[in-house]
């Protein structure tokens, strides 16, 4: 006696289709949240170097003026770290839209000014982490990261300030000693990290 093979019914292929369908739509989301922690973290880890850095130039020179975080982020005999406006860029080294976060580092007493201008007095510091995200450049920006829409700005002070907010936290309006000296100088909405 011969048996007939039978494949899988049309019905059989769309139902598999769309549970597969169901299963992707739940896990997409907590997998751009946990890429989100991962990459949120490689800038927090970026800010305390730079903040021991920081510390260990002012040991030597009994003030953080003159720091330039160039010798930190050398590849092939040019620096990543762009000294002129003491700005780093993370993931190293790279550009556009695969930018997650621009670094800053300013004076504390004019955070308007780089610790290399000779107008400042460096006797303090801040860091701030930017995320490229639409929040904080705006909803017309071609060059902002899709994955850091929702993702944290970071904020540290060499007075003990440390907040992150998933608001607005852009180097233009942060980055002004009234603000930085303010109670909250993240926003309302920030929270300690």
């Amino acid at each position: 006696m011969m048996r007939i093979i039978r494949g899988f019914t049309l019905v059989e292929l769309m139902l598999v289709v769309a549970v597969m369908g169901v299963i992707a739509a739940i896990a997409m989301p907590s997998y751009q949240a946990y890429s989100r922690r991962g990459i949120a973290s490689q800038a927090m880890q970026e800010i305390q170097k730079l903040a021991e850095q920081l510390e260990r130039h002012k040991s030597r020179n009994f003030s953080y003026k003159n720091f330039d975080a160039s010798y930190l982020y050398q590849v092939d005999n040019s620096s990543l770290f762009k000294s002129d406006t003491a700005t780093l860029t993370l993931p190293l080294k790279a550009n556009g839209s695969s930018i997650t976060y621009t670094l800053y580092i300013r004076d504390g007493g004019d955070p308007t000014q780089t610790l290399t201008s000779d107008t400042v007095t460096g006797k303090s510091w801040v860091i701030l982490a930017e995320a490229n995200s639409k929040v904080n450049l705006g909803t017309g920006c071609s060059s902002c990261n899709s994955i850091q829409n929702g993702n944290y700005s970071f904020l540290m002070t060499s007075s003990g300030i440390t907040c992150k907010t998933e608001l607005a936290l852009k180097a233009t309006d942060t980055l002004k000693a009234d603000n930085i000296t303010s109670a909250n100088a993240c926003g309302e909405k920030s929270e300690k990290w």
